[in-house]
């Protein structure tokens, strides 16, 4: 599996924020077969995308905004569609086209997790615009129990997505990379690491995984296996930049704590 040259993930407004639900049909599991191999760039990765070119960083196009979103009959379709959205800026229009091919096909795991992503994008910007409210007035709404965020739940969705499609293909590293970037999102690093050490083992000749991983294991100050993995992706792709500001953050990180030997289990 080839790697291109890394692009770091950024949310443009700093937040970083992981579906075969149910479903046994044979096409859903041939379209995530195929879905699954091919995740987009800019989301969390470095790898060349055809499929899924989604702008993370574009800025919120609110022209693009009033078009009205066409209702879809396939969810490939509107998966699709969701990328151009997302991609020209239209976060608005990029969550109805992704929601409803998440509605079309419960199992496409991609569309929960884009959602999730396109959610996170609109959250970003209500909290943009909620931090010029009063303090009596945020005091006032952050009475009660908070509410579970959409791109919480879409990641969720994720999550029972590519797990349902491991149990089915035991052997897909690239279902284990895609649980592993789930948990991710949703700030669970033990369970990404796990994912993501499956997704290593099961093919280690890819420096996306390893760098995924290391990034992760930089996150649970486990430093010395971090520097492993991310020399190992250095070694597997010279171009791979990521790994590389992510080798720099671990030896500072194992420094930093003396070299203390508490990555030795993973």
């Amino acid at each position: 599996m080839s790697s291109m040259k890394s692009l770091g993930f950024l949310l443009w407004s700093g937040l970083m924020v992981f579906a075969l639900v149910g479903c046994d049909s044979e096409a859903a599991k041939n379209r995530n077969a195929s879905i699954v191999a091919n995740y987009n760039k800019a989301i969390n990765g470095n790898r060349q995308n055809t499929n899924a070119n989604v702008n993370v960083e574009a800025k919120p196009n609110v022209a693009l905004d009033d078009e009205e979103v066409t209702k879809f009959s396939d969810a490939t379709v509107a998966l699709k569609k969701g990328d151009e959205y997302l991609d020209a800026g239209s976060t608005k229009n990029a969550i109805e086209a992704f929601r409803q091919s998440t509605e079309l096909d419960p199992d496409l795991a991609e569309a929960h997790f884009k959602l999730g992503v396109a959610y996170a994008l609109s959250e970003s910007e209500e909290e943009l615009k909620a931090a010029n409210v009063s303090v009596s007035e945020n005091k006032a709404e952050k009475t009660g129990k908070p509410k579970k965020k959409n791109s919480e739940k879409s990641f969720e969705n994720a999550v029972k997505a590519y797990k349902n499609f491991i149990r089915k293909n035991p052997k897909s590293h690239e279902g284990y990379y895609n649980l592993g970037r789930a948990y991710n999102k949703l700030y669970d690093d033990q369970e990404a690491q796990k994912a993501l050490q499956k997704a290593v083992n099961l093919n280690g000749e890819d420096s996306l995984y390893r760098t995924e991983l290391g990034a992760v294991l930089i996150k649970l100050a486990k430093y010395s296996s971090a520097i492993r993995e991310l020399n190992k992706a250095i070694e597997l792709d010279e171009d791979n930049f990521r790994a590389e500001d992510l080798l720099v953050k671990a030896k500072a990180g194992q420094k930093r704590t003396g070299f203390k030997p508490k990555d030795q289990k993973n």
